[in-house]
């Protein structure tokens, strides 16, 4: 099964979108950041509205995915929003081509314990003409609710480094679907400005939108 979603300040739906004979499913946030290594001690215990606030933080992307246990879904993104820092100088007719890069995430959870879930993550980032492919992908087991870092390889500016924060939530019943949509409306009530694009994936897939924070 596939969905696609990226953060839509749309409101919520009211009833849960589940049938109470259905196999659990797995919310997933996923947050890609980049910050000098010696702050990321300070991520610990925060939310991801808390970590996108913080001064040392840079958003690069955010995006969410609805899965069912034990399958994959995923979430490709063509949008022109620069995600990685330029690798060589660009003569003036390829400027406006310079910030066009193409984005996928794919997610594959697997309830293994009645508050844990294991994680297998997949992050492309491709930014042509100026950058080449950069792939990344690890697995974990974390806790509901809670989020992992994973330490991508992709470059980042100066000494910074880049990261995939990645925070499961298990929806196992209709209870779990009435408490987690009332947190989303109270989080996209306090949510900060944010713009949102609307864009295809130019493979098929139905067009999705991407969530960038806007700037200061």
């Amino acid at each position: 099964m596939l969905t696609t979603a990226c953060g839509s300040r749309e409101p919520a739906p009211a009833r849960s979108p589940q049938p109470a004979d259905s196999p659990p499913r797995v919310f997933v946030d996923a947050m890609l950041i980049d910050m000098h290594p010696d702050d990321v001690t300070r991520l610990a215990g925060k939310s991801f509205d808390e970590i996108a606030a913080d001064t040392g933080v840079r958003v690069l992307s955010g995006t969410h995915v609805l899965a069912t246990d034990d399958a994959t879904a995923e979430i490709a993104i063509t949008r022109g929003e620069r995600l990685l820092p330029l690798q060589r100088a660009l003569p003036p007719q390829t400027e406006s081509d310079r910030d066009e890069h193409d984005f996928r995430f794919e997610v594959r959870p697997r309830l293994v314990e009645p508050d844990a879930v294991h994680l297998r993550v997949v992050l492309e980032l491709d930014g042509r003409p100026t950058h080449p492919q950069h792939v990344f992908s690890s697995s974990a087991i974390v806790r509901n609710r809670h989020f992992v870092p994973f330490r991508t390889d992709f470059p980042a500016h100066g000494e910074r480094l880049v990261m995939l924060l990645v925070r499961p939530e298990i929806l196992r019943d209709q209870e779990d679907w009435r408490r987690f949509l009332e947190r989303r409306r109270s989080r996209l009530r306090d949510a900060g400005p944010f713009r949102s694009t609307t864009t295809s994936t130019g493979t098929g897939r139905p067009a999705s939108r991407a969530l960038v924070r806007a700037p200061q």
